[in-house]
C-alpha cells in the first residue's frame, strides 16, 4: 500500500472515532441538546477562522498559486453546477419517495468544511487547506444564493438575494481575506498570540467531529435502510461524480495536488448545514439528517477509495 493511502485511511479512522465519541456522548446524555448549537457556533465563529488565519499565513503567495487559486474557484463553481445537474436528473426517479428540491440540494452541497478541512490539511498541509477554503467559498456562493432560494420554496418562506449574499461575509471569509493580505506582505502570527491562536485552531477538528456525532445521534434509524434515494444519492455524489471529474481533470495541466483537493471536496458527504436550513425553511429535517448519517458513514470508505482512484486512473 502507498504511503498516501495509509495516510488517508489513518486520517479517516481518526475522524470516524472522534465522530463516534460525539455520537456516544450525545446518546448517553453527557452532551445535552443545547451543546450542539453551541459547538457549531464555537467552530464556525471562533476556531475555524483562527485555523484558517494561522494556517494560511504560514504559506506564501506565488504566481503559480494565484493561477491555481483561479482554477480552484472556477472548478468549484462548475463542480457544484455538475452536482446540481446530477441531482436534477436523479430527483425525477424518486418523486414519490424523496423531496425533489431537497434531494437536489443534498446532492450538490457537501460537508466541505467540517469534514474536508481536517482531512485535506492532514493530507496536504497548510497549502492544501488554502485551496480547500477557496473551494468552500465557491460552494457557499451556490449555497447561499440558489440553494437557500430553492429550500425557501419548501416552506413557502420568501428570502431575498441581498440577505443571502450577506451570509457570504462571515468569520471564515473575513479570516481568509485578512490572511490573504498578510500572505502578500509576509506577515505572521508570532509569540504568545501565535501560540494561543495555534492552540485554538487545533481544536477545530475534534470540535467539528463532536458536532457531527451529535447530529448523527439525533437520527431515527427505523426504516433508514429503506431510503433508496439516499443510497443512490451517496453513490452518485461520492463515487460517480468524483470519478467523472478524475477523467475531466486529465485535460488540465494543473498540479495533481490541486486537482486531487477539488475532487476530494466534490466527494464529501452531505452538508450538515442543510439540516439547519431545512429546520429554518420548513423542509424535511428527518430526511436531510438521514442523508447526512448515511453519507458520512459511507465517506469512511468512499473517500479513501476516491483518493486511491485518483492515483490509479
Amino acid at each position: 500500500m502507498s504511503e498516501g493511502f495509509l495516510s488517508i485511511v489513518n486520517c479517516i479512522a481518526t475522524l470516524g472515532l472522534a465522530i463516534l465519541v460525539g455520537f456516544v456522548c450525545s446518546k448517553s446524555g453527557y452532551l445535552p441538546q443545547g451543546v450542539k448549537p453551541a459547538l457549531s457556533k464555537i467552530v464556525v465563529k471562533l476556531t475555524l477562522p483562527v485555523l484558517i488565519a494561522t494556517s494560511l499565513t504560514k504559506t506564501e503567495i506565488t504566481p503559480e498559486k494565484l493561477v491555481n487559486s483561479a482554477f480552484v474557484i472556477a472548478s468549484g463553481l462548475l463542480t457544484i453546477a455538475l452536482l446540481q445537474l446530477a441531482g436534477y436528473l436523479t430527483e425525477r426517479l424518486f418523486k414519490k419517495s424523496a423531496p425533489p428540491i431537497l434531494h437536489r440540494c443534498m446532492t450538490s452541497f457537501g460537508n466541505v468544511v467540517f469534514v474536508a478541512y481536517p482531512l485535506i490539511q492532514s493530507l496536504y498541509g497548510d497549502e492544501g487547506l488554502y485551496y480547500a477554503a477557496l473551494f468552500a467559498f465557491s460552494s457557499d456562493c451556490w449555497l447561499w444564493t440558489f440553494g437557500v432560494y430553492s429550500l425557501s420554496k419548501l416552506g413557502g418562506k420568501a428570502t431575498s438575494l441581498t440577505s443571502n449574499l450577506k451570509r457570504l461575509v462571515n468569520p471564515s471569509t473575513i479570516a481568509f481575506a485578512v490572511s490573504f493580505v498578510m500572505m502578500i506582505f509576509k506577515l505572521r502570527f508570532g509569540g504568545i498570540i501565535g501560540d494561543v491562536m495555534n492552540g485554538f485552531g487545533s481544536t477545530t477538528t475534534y470540535l467539528s467531529m463532536l458536532f457531527i456525532g451529535c447530529v448523527l445521534a439525533e437520527v431515527d434509524f427505523k426504516g433508514i435502510y429503506k431510503r433508496a434515494p439516499l443510497f443512490v444519492l451517496t453513490l452518485l455524489k461520492m463515487i460517480i461524480i468524483p470519478v467523472i471529474m478524475i477523467f475531466i481533470f486529465k485535460l488540465f495541466p494543473f498540479s495533481e495536488e490541486v486537482k486531487s483537493i477539488i475532487i476530494l471536496q466534490a466527494g464529501m458527504p452531505v452538508s450538515t448545514v442543510l439540516v439547519m436550513l431545512c429546520s429554518e425553511y420548513g423542509g424535511d429535517v428527518k430526511y436531510s439528517a438521514e442523508g447526512v448519517f448515511i453519507s458520512t458513514l459511507a465517506s469512511l470508505v468512499t473517500l479513501p477509495a476516491v483518493y486511491s482512484l485518483i492515483a490509479v486512473l
